[in-house]
């Protein structure tokens, strides 16, 4: 069966895995690994559910903005003590469909397309997130610049998470 409602979508990357899997496959899968070892407690520990893992790239539903920001800034703190981990991510609220273990819609498209223009270590946020987290205390964005994302409609204003706000 299928559920609609909305929910803070986060997709993460591993930076360069793609190119470390042509070179080396044992230090690739071991990075995965730890990757797996330091994402899924604190998604779950903040409220998230897994959905799935795309390659290096993990998708997971939060059921606020806060708890979805609030789980990557510390994942991104600890992958400072990772060598070679290097991730990115993109963080969109919309309306989603829950259907046997997965979520689909625009919004996990724009979640995915966001963290691929983010830094090296960064978080890319939407505008309806920054909106969610604005009067927050703690929390700092900055508007980064209007995209045009492929397969969507209107441009999308984009902000970045100051990582280090978070206290």
């Amino acid at each position: 069966s299928s559920s609609r409602r909305l929910a803070a979508i986060m997709f993460t990357d591993i930076v360069g895995y793609t190119a470390l899997m042509g070179e080396d496959e044992k230090i690739a899968f071991e990075l995965l690994k730890k990757n797996r070892k330091l994402r899924k407690p604190l998604i779950e520990a903040y409220g998230g559910v897994w959905v799935k893992e795309l390659g290096d790239g993990v998708l997971a539903s939060f059921p606020t903005v806060i708890d979805a920001v609030s789980c990557a800034c510390l994942i991104i703190r600890g992958t400072s003590g990772i060598e070679g981990l290097k991730l990115r991510i993109g963080i969109h609220l919309g309306d989603v469909i829950f259907e046997n273990n997965d979520v689909f819609g625009d919004s996990v498209n724009i979640a995915a397309r966001i963290q691929a223009l983010a830094p090296i270590g960064g978080i890319y946020i939407t505008e309806a997130v920054h909106k969610n987290i604005s009067n927050k205390k703690g929390i700092r964005s900055t508007y980064v610049k209007d995209e045009i994302l492929k397969n969507v409609k209107e441009p999308v204003p984009v902000y970045s998470i100051d990582i280090d706000s978070l206290h």
